[in-house]
């Protein structure tokens, strides 16, 4: 079946209500069976363990099984981004022309001073969160206390919203769809093909989505469908056509006449503030168009660059390195995009003064705060860092309110010196209005596994199980 591991925005609501499921703690012997996405169990009872990487065996039981295994397997993501700033455009086996030049405009784009470095950030976080903002915080607190029905009309708002979002990608998938069919099918297919993707393509430009509905529905459609019938052509063609039609299906849904008729929908049922009823449909179409998701997307320069790229060296533009490079990097962030993944994750590669370091941050703004679940929610951050010469550090941050709890796994170089960094860490704590309650630093002994400190990812096991 098709990879579920797609680079999308989940989106509440279009999978199955998840079910709750308590991570058992390491060493727990009281719980038996425990999920170990390193190891392949069978209904046979056999089973086969990866002895080189958690990413070579193929899972039997489902795709999120597979999710898992790769989740444990990234630890190929930092080496390749760091070999990509130390090439700094310099790679010369192998690589086509431009290719060179796009990779030092990308490593000299990286060159951040403080100010840039914290711009970087916000943008990266912001445009990989789709839902944020004072109108999603209301649909949310809403949803909390809602009754099931105010529920699914919530749902199916953000739902509209989400594909109203991602017209521009939808459009360039669905052209990309009907261009492999026509280059698929022989003539005379193709050559009627031909007219009704120039007739697309020219309303993708015009912005006409009904138009482009029609064309699709009404020709394209028929026309393929009508080609494998008399063929019994079952091959590509007909393989794309069902790619094809669930991003159609998005694409209409993402129609502004629904989109602006769901939101009134839920001012009239009481969900949002009665005042926003009085906007008309364009000033309801701004205010969706205009929030921090959109902005930072816009202006998403890295994203740009980075994606490229990475078509460039997958292609073998860059040479047999930079393709291995690249390709690992693809795979970090459809697993880390992917619709299993409820956290935010954002990757930061940087030249800091001409020296070289790479992070990835995940967050969770809504974590459970398992040690004193009386004072509510708090915000949970692991983040991962490897700084050319000094090596690899793990950071765990927790925080309830002001108070903070950070805990580092840092090289064996600086583990000498863990006190000073204690005493560090709580001076720039305090001196930014916050209260160090807990501050730990320590030889790292192993990697920090993102499942283990984020175990909302494991509630999609129950609610998402799809078997391979």
């Amino acid at each position: 079946m098709p990879e579920l591991l797609r680079p999308t925005n989940p989106v509440p609501g279009y999978d199955s209500a998840p079910v709750r499921v308590t991570v058992p703690a390491p060493g727990d012997t009281s719980v038996q069976n425990i999920v170990d996405p390193s190891r392949v169990t069978r209904a046979d009872q056999r089973t086969d363990q990866d002895q080189q990487s958690a990413t070579d065996a193929a899972r039997y039981e489902s795709n999120f099984m597979t999710f898992l295994q790769r989740l444990q397997g990234t630890r190929e993501t930092p080496d390749s981004f760091m070999r990509v700033l130390q090439w700094g455009g310099q790679v010369t086996s192998g690589v086509q022309e431009g290719f060179a030049a796009e990779l030092a405009q990308l490593v000299e784009f990286l060159k951040l001073d403080e100010g840039q470095l914290l711009e970087f950030l916000k943008n990266q976080l912001q445009s990989g969160s789709r839902f944020s903002g004072t109108l999603f915080q209301v649909l949310r607190d809403a949803y909390s206390s809602g009754s099931s029905f105010s529920q699914a009309d919530i749902l199916q708002f953000l739902r509209r919203y989400s594909d109203f979002t991602s017209t521009e990608h939808l459009e360039g998938n669905i052209l990309r769809a009907a261009r492999d069919m026509t280059e698929s099918i022989p003539n005379p297919w193709k050559g009627q093909l031909s007219g009704m993707l120039a007739r697309l393509e020219n309303g993708v430009a015009a912005g006409d989505r009904q138009g482009n509905l029609d064309i699709l529905r009404s020709e394209i459609f028929r026309t393929v469908a009508k080609y494998v019938s008399t063929t019994h052509d079952h091959g590509r063609a007909r393989g794309l056509l069902s790619q094809l039609s669930l991003d159609v299906a998005r694409y209409e849904n993402g129609d502004e006449n629904g989109l602006t008729s769901s939101f009134r929908h839920l001012v009239s049922t009481g969900v949002l503030p009665e005042e926003l009823g009085k906007l008309s449909d364009q000033e309801i179409l701004q205010l969706l168009r205009d929030g921090d998701y959109q902005k930072a997307s816009a202006g998403n320069r890295f994203a740009d660059q980075l994606a490229a790229l990475i078509d460039s060296a997958v292609r073998g533009r860059g040479g047999v390195d930079a393709q291995e490079a690249f390709q690992n990097i693809m795979r970090a962030i459809l697993i880390n995009e992917s619709v299993y993944m409820p956290v935010n994750h954002a990757m930061i590669p940087i030249d800091w003064n001409g020296k070289k370091a790479f992070s990835e941050v995940w967050v969770d703004p809504d974590a459970e705060n398992g040690n004193r679940p009386g004072e509510g929610r708090g915000t949970r951050l692991l983040i991962k860092m490897d700084i050319q010469s000094l090596g690899a550090f793990d950071l765990l941050i927790s925080t309830v309110g002001d108070s903070v709890s950070l805990q580092v796994a840092c090289p064996r170089d600086a583990a000498p010196f863990s006190e000073d960094i204690t005493r560090s860490l709580e001076t720039i704590l305090s001196r930014n209005g916050l209260r160090p309650e807990q501050v730990r630093v320590g030889e790292m002994r192993r990697s920090i596994a993102v499942s283990e400190v984020f175990p909302k990812i494991f509630e999609r096991m129950s609610g998402v199980n799809v078997r391979a």
